[in-house]
């Protein structure tokens, strides 16, 4: 066995993170598949009485095999991006606290639900709303942490395949179970809409003094990028961590701003391979996040009188004429 993983590590883009991460994964993904074997169990010996249920396409097991077949290319490195040495250990970084976090907070999650918990979607007669511990990160913290969960492991194993699968196939499935159980979540309680205002859907909800050291650290991370010089690897690390910033920072406006800001690090950095200068612009988007930790940064001032980005409007307008 020993020998199988140490042939697997020597084909990796660094064989000691490899050994690591796998160990890392492996340990957390036993502890996840224990956790969901046990509300199995504990739903089974104390059944209760239902208002409504019905089965959903996407299901526990369902849910599984996408784990398994991420599981299967971070083993056998497929994806895997080649980068220096440092990056390895600053993407290692990120994605290991990411799947430690996530653990800890689905294992939460599952106290917290005690019996509601279900396979499928369940309105219990006595179902009351759980909004707090693990439930006022997120509304669903055991999706959004087993996202959280496989979106680190690819960091871990620096997986561009694995972090596409996630964001483009998993998370998309996530949001369709997750609207599903809501729309009769609010039937039976309308403080749940209540709810759904304050608290994020996937995505950690962060604010206070979280939110503040989160923001420093991806602006001191973003500074350092730029310093040393943002190539494919550190840009889709950027991008990524500012999106996710970006659907998980409060107030709105906030969150707003970092998937603006996100977009445009791609943009400006893209446009700076065919002319360098451009690449400048990286420092006024710093810029704007140092300024933003106490006043309206310009994208904020923007999300205040539009409620969105003005941009998709000029494009539409652009295609009207042109049609």
């Amino acid at each position: 066995m020993l020998t199988i993983v140490q042939a697997l590590a020597d084909k990796s883009a660094n064989p000691q993170l490899f050994i690591v991460g796998m160990g890392l994964i492996y340990i957390t993904g036993i502890i996840l598949l224990l956790a969901v074997g046990a509300k199995f169990i504990e739903h089974a010996i104390h059944p209760q009485e239902l208002s409504k249920s019905k089965k959903h396409p996407f299901s526990t097991f369902q849910m599984t095999l996408c784990v398994l077949v991420l599981f299967k290319l971070w083993l056998n490195n497929v994806g895997q991006l080649p980068m220096m040495q440092t990056l390895q250990y600053i993407y290692f970084g990120i994605g290991s606290f990411m799947v430690i976090f996530a653990i800890i907070w689905h294992i939460w999650a599952k106290f917290n639900i005690g019996f509601f918990w279900s396979d499928g979607i369940e309105i219990k007669q006595e179902h009351t709303l759980i909004s707090k511990g693990a439930y006022g990160l997120a509304r669903h913290p055991m999706y959004a942490s087993l996202l959280m969960w496989c979106w680190g492991a690819s960091l871990v194993m620096f997986n561009w395949i694995t972090l596409a699968l996630v964001s483009f196939v998993f998370l998309p499935l996530m949001i369709m179970r997750a609207k599903d159980e809501e729309k009769e979540l609010v039937k039976v309680n309308p403080d749940y809409v209540l709810y759904q205002q304050n608290v994020r859907m996937l995505f950690p909800t962060i604010n206070g003094v979280w939110a503040m050291i989160i923001k420093i650290l991806a602006i001191v991370l973003l500074g350092y990028f730029i310093w040393v010089g943002v190539d494919f690897h550190g840009i889709i690390l950027l991008f990524f961590i500012h999106l996710y910033l970006g659907y998980s920072l409060t107030p709105e406006k906030v969150a707003f701003s970092y998937r603006s800001k996100s977009a445009m690090m791609l943009i400006f950095w893209a446009l700076s391979l065919t002319w360098h200068p451009v690449y400048y612009m990286l420092y006024v988007a710093l810029a704007m996040f140092i300024y933003g930790l106490k006043w309206n940064c310009p994208c904020m001032i923007v999300y205040n009188k539009y409620q969105r980005c003005p941009c998709f409007d000029l494009f539409n307008k652009c295609i009207s004429k042109k049609s």
